[in-house]
């Protein structure tokens, strides 16, 4: 065959693949029914210089439970447990590195060409009560009980909203009032027919829904594969992603803006994926797939060209059709993997897999504050960054493994979520139990454990034998001498109709005579004696007055009704001036009359002779 044989065969083929692209292109009613009319471009991406300057942050990443997860999507946590949406319609959850399974969006499905039966969790997030609102791209939005795995469907895929029903529920955010503003990402194809919607004219969402009338009114339009969405700090406004233009939306909730939006970041060097507010007023964005000038995205080099979008979209869509048919005659599951794969995303995502994963950070004006980047190919597609303690975890649909690192290593530290010590709550109580609490129930333990302890040294010191039977028995009063000083005016309002319990009242009122022995100068010199014995206990005896400084003027009204005792009391000092002297040289004998000055000092002369003879 000569040049010209050769000219021919190839001169023929190119005018029957022409003929077929016109048939693809002219032909109506050809799959995937839809519109390639508008022509997008997208914005000249930032250089990586500066802030996006290359780095290789990321190579040192972990890769946490190998084979375990299958598209870990999204990252929620919960009482220092992290929870994670999963291919497959599962919600696990992960404690340490243990995993529970939470809940199943779905329903039961042979494997993963049939996700639209099985459910695919994307977004979702916590509202302050504990409840999981989870993102279904099939479904639709669920309210989770954690605890219990019980599911209630909020916002369905059934209904129509502004006359179109939803066909890609992707990302939630949650606001302080019960409102949820979501993301739909096509209201044309489902997730497993995702890159139609790359192809076609855009037509994602940004939707409010309102919790009160239970209506969902739609924000902005026309997105791209509308995606990722967070609300700022003080819900001001809210952003979503806008995939496939590399850029995201920001739509005014507040202020003199509100009702409007506008771009709030563009051209940035790839694909945005999920928002996640970083805790410090801005908010951290991962590239789906990494894109510049000189690594470009095929569909985005098309984009202004809508003949050829329309003429690739044909193509997969008569391949689909192609498996379709295959199924209707023959069902099998070859088939039926074919029609799943011909349009999901995983089957681009190992053609499209470039060598750079880059995660920004940016501050709420949208400026680019600072970005991390890895170039090992350890890790690829990242679609998530989430922050947990002191940890970065990094996610993506395509992956069966989690990646994680130190925010240390990262430079990210700042973000780390530390819990504020409790002890400031646990000190401050003391303080001021010590002061402004009544002071009979917390300021008299420190007072009897200082003053107390010295009356109860100095009776053991003068009673050597008898007394320790007294104050084991006493031990009541003992106990006393703090329960009363923990309830003085329920035991001086119990005692006194009863005539045994009166002692005790005296060991309370002895206590607040030592504690007040300034303003009671006939008690001080009743206890004169007793310092001349326990010289080494006035000593101790001293602090108690600092500490009771406080407690005296709480103790006014006591020293009141201590007033007329002395009047009671002025004979039995009388008795008690002998006690003194045959008390220091004895300790045996004296003790009952030492006990009952003390004891006479309260009201209850008579009543603590007896007990005291019993003693003896």
């Amino acid at each position: 065959m000569g040049f010209k044989g050769v000219f021919r065969f190839f001169a023929h083929r190119l005018f029957e693949i022409f003929v077929i692209v016109v048939l693809i292109l002219v032909l109506p009613n050809l799959p995937p029914y839809t519109n390639f009319s508008e022509p997008f471009k997208v914005s000249p991406f930032k250089p990586l210089e500066g802030k996006l300057a290359i780095n290789e942050k990321l190579n040192d990443v972990e890769i946490w439970h190998k084979g375990d997860l299958v598209g870990p999507e999204a990252f929620e946590e919960y009482n220092g447990e992290i929870y994670v949406s999963l291919y497959g319609g599962d919600i696990v959850k992960l404690t340490g590195n243990h995993i529970t399974p939470v809940v199943n969006t779905g329903k039961p499905c042979k494997g993963p060409h049939e996700e639209r039966i099985c459910g695919r969790p994307l977004g979702m997030q916590f509202d302050k009560n504990g409840a999981l609102y989870v993102a279904d791209a099939y479904y639709g939005i669920f309210r989770v009980n954690v605890k219990t795995g019980e599911k209630t469907l909020v916002i369905p895929v059934d209904k129509e909203i502004d006359g179109k029903k939803p066909k890609i529920p992707n990302s939630i955010a949650l606001a302080s009032n019960g409102d949820i503003y979501w993301s739909d990402s096509s209201n044309q194809f489902l997730l497993e027919d995702g890159v139609f919607e790359f192809l076609s004219d855009p037509s994602g969402r940004l939707i409010h829904y309102d919790a009160k009338t239970n209506t969902n009114r739609v924000l902005i339009d026309k997105l791209h594969f509308a995606n990722g969405v967070s609300l700022s700090e003080n819900e001001e406004f809210v952003l979503v992603g806008e995939t496939l233009r590399s850029r995201i939306h920001r739509y005014y909730l507040k202020g003199p803006k509100k009702g409007t939006s506008d771009i709030f970041v563009d051209g940035l060097p790839g694909l945005v994926d999920n928002i996640k507010g970083d805790g410090k007023g801005g908010f951290i964005v991962p590239l789906l797939i990494a894109v510049d000038n000189d690594h470009p995205f095929a569909i985005q080099v098309i984009g202004p060209f809508p003949l050829i979008r329309k003429l690739v979209g044909r193509v997969l869509g008569l391949t689909q059709l192609f498996f379709e048919v295959i199924n209707k005659v023959y069902p099998c599951e070859f088939a039926e993997k074919g029609m799943h794969f011909v349009g999901h995303f995983t089957s681009f995502s190992n053609i499209f897999t470039p060598a750079r994963v880059t995660v920004v950070r940016l501050n709420k004006s949208g400026q680019v504050v600072d970005s991390i980047h890895s170039l090992n190919k350890k890790i690829h597609h990242i679609c998530e960054a989430f922050v947990s303690k002191d940890t970065l975890y990094l996610g993506s649909p395509f992956n069966d493994y989690i990646a994680r690192i130190p925010l240390s290593k990262v430079g990210w530290q700042d973000l780390a979520s530390t819990k504020l010590p409790e002890k400031k709550t646990i000190t401050s109580p003391p303080t001021a139990t010590t002061t402004s609490p009544p002071p009979t129930t917390t300021t008299p333990r420190p007072t009897t454990t200082t003053t107390p302890r010295p009356t109860t040294t100095p009776p053991p010191t003068t009673t050597t034998t008898t007394p320790p039977p007294t104050t084991r028995p006493s031990t009541t009063p003992a106990s006393t001498t703090t329960r009363p000083v923990t309830s003085p005016p329920t035991t001086k309002q119990a005692p006194p109709p009863k005539q045994q319990t009166v002692p005790p009242k005296p060991s309370q009122e002895t206590l607040q005579q030592q504690t007040p022995p300034t303003k009671q100068t006939p008690p001080s010199k009743q206890q004169t004696p007793p310092p001349k014995q326990q010289t080494p206990p006035p000593k101790e005896q001293t602090p108690p007055t600092k500490q009771q400084t406080p407690p005296p003027k709480q103790q006014t009204p006591p020293p009141k009704q201590q007033t007329p005792p002395p009047k009671q009391q002025t004979p039995p000092p009388k008795q008690q001036t002998p006690p003194p002297p045959s008390q220091a040289p004895p300790k045996q004998n004296t003790p009952p009359p030492v006990a009952q000055p003390v004891r006479d000092q309260t009201k209850s002369i008579p009543v603590q002779e007896p007990t005291n003879k019993k003693n003896v």
